[in-house]
């Protein structure tokens, strides 16, 4: 996991805790601080695709350059 996955995984077990004690404030900061995480990890650098995948054509034009 990365750095960004476990920092999600705690706060989403801080968003839990967050819940059951009733704290609308915690929560509605832990939200922000979620979304936040979610949105760098869904960002394009943070993608991973196998070389191999790729189109033909997608790797002549990369030698090319």
């Amino acid at each position: 996991m990365t750095s960004l996955e476990l920092a999600l995984a705690g706060l989403l077990k801080s968003i839990e805790d967050a819940r059951e004690t009733g704290n609308p404030d915690a929560l509605a900061a832990l939200s922000r601080r979620k979304q936040a995480i979610c949105a760098a990890l869904a960002a394009p650098e943070q993608s991973w695709h196998d070389p191999s995948e790729q189109s033909p054509g997608a790797v002549a034009l990369r030698k090319a350059a």
